[in-house]
């Protein structure tokens, strides 16, 4: 069978078997959640839960792993076709509902070992952080900045990092994000104004297939951390990443100084944070 031996180049070096009984949620599967959720499939997972409520449109094709025979089809589906023709051991869950208004989404994530954050709103993100905390799920995060100039990656890990609140409070005094123009970090009214391609200076959109690349590989190579952290054994060669936050610059422009400028640094609960309390101070 094609399954047998569809891993053979690689398990010597990976132990793609300690990733089969895992799962993961890709919430949101635009241009870089189905790439993650590609590259997972590609390293041994096989069940996933797709959220998006889009529909692939012309304009996704040229960033997104579905190609223009997907046009019109529901993200998720598309997606999920994708990872069948990868592995087709793939066992996919897809929800075509709003993050915001979906009553099952704390059951679901409850059910799975880590979620990847996709989504291109920070209201969704935020939401998803909430309850990634209250359940004590992993997740990982990736954002792209305004027009492929670079991107930041971040991982929460329960009980040993801040979440999602405590590192945007803690960028409000660092130089990680300083002079960054980066699209989510605008109101919900504009950035659609620059997916709709109405702001003059950014019609280039958020970016090239490459640029958003960089950050997507970065994004997966956190999850596969985060799922080795909760794996029964862990893979072999799979060693730990001790950060949990990086930006990357793609590009020598302002505020970065020169091209694939790499910065990183571990996060720890803050304790002023209103959504972790600081993990209540590590449990004190």
């Amino acid at each position: 069978m094609i399954s047998d031996r569809l891993f053979t180049r690689i398990e010597r070096l990976f132990d793609v078997k300690a990733f089969a009984q895992l799962s993961v949620m890709i919430a949101g599967c635009g241009s870089g959640g189905s790439q993650v959720a590609q590259f997972l499939a590609m390293s041994g997972l096989r069940n996933f839960v797709l959220v998006d409520n889009d529909e692939l449109q012309i304009e996704n094709v040229i960033r997104h792993v579905c190609g223009i025979r997907y046009i019109g089809w529901r993200k998720t589906s598309a997606l999920a076709d994708i990872l069948r023709d990868r592995n087709p051991q793939v066992e996919i869950t897809e929800i075509d509902l709003d993050l915001l208004s979906w009553k099952g989404l704390q059951e679901t994530i409850n059910n799975v070992d880590v979620v990847v954050v996709g989504t291109d709103s920070e209201s969704s993100r935020y939401r998803l952080n909430e309850v990634c905390v209250e359940t004590n799920t992993p997740f990982t995060v990736g954002r792209v900045f305004t027009r492929g100039i670079g991107g930041e990656v971040y991982a929460y890990r329960p009980a040993r990092s801040g979440c999602l609140a405590c590192l945007e409070g803690v960028l409000e005094r660092t130089h990680y994000r300083e002079g960054v123009r980066e699209v989510d970090l605008a109101t919900d009214e504009d950035r659609q104004k620059v997916y709709d391609l109405e702001i003059e200076e950014i019609k280039d959109s958020p970016g090239l297939s490459v640029d958003i690349g960089f950050v997507v590989a970065f994004h997966t190579r956190f999850t596969l951390d985060a799922l080795g952290n909760v794996a029964t054994i862990r893979p072999k060669f799979l060693t730990p990443i001790d950060e949990n936050y990086l930006v990357w610059a793609n590009r020598a422009v302002p505020p970065f100084s020169r091209n694939f400028q790499l910065q990183r640094m571990t996060l720890l609960p803050q304790e002023d944070c209103m959504v972790c309390g600081g993990l209540n101070e590590l449990k004190e």
